[in-house]
C-alpha cells in the first residue's frame, strides 16, 4: 500500500542556539515543506529519489533492505547519511524494512535547499512517521539538535518550544502580529551547517543559565506585545 507524508519547514524567531539549553523559543512552521511518498515494489531493495522545488533530481540512491549495502550512489556522502538515519530508525523499530518487500521512495521539496527551512528536519519527521517511531528520538540519535524544527514539521501554527531536562515541551502560541502582512524574510545566501554551529556554540565560554533566562524573557515579551 502506498503512503504519503508531509512535513512543514521551520523558522526560529527567538532562541537561536540557546534553545539547546532550555530557553523558551518562538518558532513558526512554514507553508513550504517536504513531501515523501513511499511505494511498494517487487524488488527486494530500497530505491530513493529526491527532487528539488523545480522538479530536478538532486539525489538518488539504491540500498539493500538491511541498509548494509549501497548498490547505487555509494560515492555520494548523502547516501551514507541517509543510510545512517534509516539504520537508527530500524533500531527504534526493528520491524521497519524487515520484510522482503522493497520500496520506492520519492521526496519533493517546496523550497530551495539553501534556504535552510529544514531539508533534514522534514526528512527526519517523515521517516519517523513511515517507521512509526518518535521523530524527536530519531533526531537525537542521528543529527542531534533541540528538536524545535521537528516540532514545526508536526504543527500548523506558531509554537513556543523549550527543552525541559531534554524533553520537548510544545505549546501553541498566539503570535499573530497586526503587522504580519508587512513582514519579509530575506534570504542572505549564508546558510550555515547546523551541526558545526551547534558544536561551536557548545564550546563557548558563556553563562548558559543567564543566557537561557534572558532569552526566555525576551521570547515572552515578543509574544506578549
Amino acid at each position: 500500500m502506498d503512503k504519503s507524508f508531509y512535513s512543514n519547514g521551520k523558522l526560529l524567531l527567538t532562541g537561536e542556539y540557546a534553545v539547546l539549553d532550555g530557553a523558551l523559543s518562538l518558532a513558526i512552521p512554514t507553508k513550504y515543506g517536504q513531501q515523501m511518498t513511499v511505494n511498494s515494489i517487487e524488488e527486494s531493495q530500497l530505491i530513493w529519489q529526491s527532487f528539488d522545488y523545480i522538479g530536478s533530481i538532486w539525489f538518488e540512491g539504491v540500498f539493500s533492505l538491511n541498509l548494509e549495502e549501497i548498490t547505487f550512489g555509494m560515492a555520494n556522502p548523502i547516501s551514507q547519511t541517509l543510510a545512517s538515519i534509516l539504520k537508527e530508525a530500524k533500531k527504534l523499530n526493528p520491524e521497519f524494512l524487515a520484510g522482503e518487500t522493497g520500496y520506492s521512495v520519492l521526496t519533493k521539496l517546496d523550497f530551495p535547499r539553501d534556504w535552510g527551512l529544514g531539508t533534514s528536519s522534514t526528512l527526519i519527521n517523515s521517516i519517523a512517521q513511515w517507521a512509526n517511531i518518535d521523530a524527536f528520538q530519531l533526531l537525537k540519535n542521528s543529527f542531534g539538535g533541540s528538536g524545535y524544527d521537528v516540532a514545526c514539521a508536526q504543527n500548523d501554527h506558531p509554537i513556543l518550544y523549550r527543552l525541559n531536562e531534554g524533553v520537548p515541551q510544545i505549546e501553541k502560541s498566539s503570535f499573530n502580529p497586526s503587522f504580519k502582512n508587512s513582514m519579509y524574510f530575506v534570504h542572505l545566501n549564508q546558510k550555515q551547517n547546523s551541526r558545526a554551529e551547534i558544536k561551536r556554540y557548545s564550546t563557548q565560554d558563556i553563562d548558559k543559565v543567564a543566557l537561557v533566562e534572558k532569552v526566555s524573557r525576551l521570547t515572552n515579551k515578543v509574544v506578549g506585545c
